[in-house]
């Protein structure tokens, strides 16, 4: 066991210790929601996580999204699963660099208990949530994250097996995204990754 492990048990108990280290998170998307999900959940424990993304660090994110400028032009999941070794070298990231799509996310789906839905395309959000509720998983999506000032309307939406969090009116069509608000809602997603995982047997 590592120190920062050993750190964790000043957080959680044994159990719920157990549950963050077998539980298998997949996250779909690692701009500025996904890479801020992804080391919020590494920093509260989780062990077992797959990043998905096909897309390269690009300056043009560096104002929201958890990179560095040193790793502008590398595949963002491999510079995603270096931060998150960083914070903790005992996690086990898998780094996937594809492009989701009907042929691919079934199986991707069907090996993990948690799926995080972190990625801008309107099809894509709803093939993610189609896939999860077909294979009976839990899945936490966002909608709404974009423009500054007005983090107060942000907004949890919770059905059987689902969570939607965001302001469920601003599109990143419309307006700029930038750190606050996406960070903001990143932090809700994780929040609730923590709760669904606290209520599994």
């Amino acid at each position: 066991m590592n120190l920062f492990d050993m750190m964790l048990k000043n957080y959680f108990d044994e159990k719920m210790l157990e549950k963050l280290s077998k539980v298998k998170i997949l996250i779909i998307g690692c701009g500025g929601l996904g890479s801020n999900i992804a080391v919020m959940l590494v920093r509260s424990g989780i062990k077992n996580l797959t990043i998905v993304d096909f897309d390269k660090v690009d300056i043009l994110n560096l104002n929201r999204q958890n990179y560095f400028f040193y790793q502008v032009g590398e595949e963002k999941v491999s510079a995603l699963k270096d931060i998150l070794s960083k914070i903790n070298p005992s996690v086990n990231v898998k780094a996937k660099n594809i492009k989701i799509d009907e042929s691919n996310l079934d199986e991707l789906i069907l090996q993990h208990d948690i799926i995080v839905e972190a990625v801008d395309n309107e099809l894509t959000k709803t093939l993610i949530f189609r896939k999860a509720h077909e294979h009976s998983k839990k899945v936490v999506l966002a909608s709404g994250v974009a423009g500054f000032g007005d983090c107060e309307n942000i907004k949890i939406k919770r059905g059987k097996d689902f969570a939607i969090i965001g302001d469920f009116v601003t599109s990143i069509n419309d307006k700029k995204p930038f750190a606050p608000k996406v960070i903001a809602v990143a932090a809700m997603q994780a929040d609730e990754v923590l709760r669904i995982v606290s209520e599994l047997e």
